[in-house]
């Protein structure tokens, strides 16, 4: 029998469970550079799920009742970039899949969820960050058609700089 992925909004008893998912996510996309083991700043950020959840949904795929991906949309994006005013804009921040299931779609249901979601509430584009670091995350944004959008981008500096890059998904015709 084969497993079905199931897309749907994570209840606040989850959270934990996506904070450590995410961690776990993430964490190799850093080795070699020099962070500490928890990440820093960023890993605060990253396992900060009741904060991303005041001001956005939190959604979740699950296989066989395991969550396996997660990511934090938003209803308006534009609270959420350092740059531009990107008016009518959905977006999503935090996109994150379990190692052992990262390639198998997960992350790309995911993404489809918040294309879905924006154009049925009439959004005009869906739009969101990711670093220079995330490049199996960039080439999957490219394949769903989005493009870049540098007007959100920013730079972090400090002792391991990052680039923030933007990436917008047009919605309307």
């Amino acid at each position: 029998m084969r497993s079905q992925l199931v897309v749907r909004e994570a209840t606040s008893s989850e959270y934990d469970l996506v904070a450590n998912l995410t961690m776990s996510a993430y964490k190799p996309l850093f080795e070699g550079l020099g962070l500490p083991d928890d990440l820093g700043w960023y890993g605060a950020e990253l396992r900060d799920v009741r904060g991303r959840a005041s001001k956005a949904m939190i959604i979740v795929a699950e296989i066989d009742g395991r969550i396996v991906g997660s990511l934090a949309y938003h209803d308006d994006y534009s609270e959420e970039t350092h740059e531009g005013n990107p008016e009518n804009c959905a977006g999503f921040r935090v996109l994150a899949t379990d190692p052992s299931y990262q390639g198998k779609g997960v992350g790309e249901s995911l993404t489809q969820w918040c294309i879905d979601k924006a154009r049925k509430d009439g959004r005009d584009a869906l739009i969101l960050n990711t670093t220079d670091y995330m490049e199996a995350a960039q080439r999957l944004y490219r394949r769903l058609g989005f493009k870049p959008y540098p007007e959100i981008g920013y730079h972090i500096g400090g002792s391991q700089p990052v680039e923030v890059l933007g990436f917008r998904l047009e919605l309307r015709d």
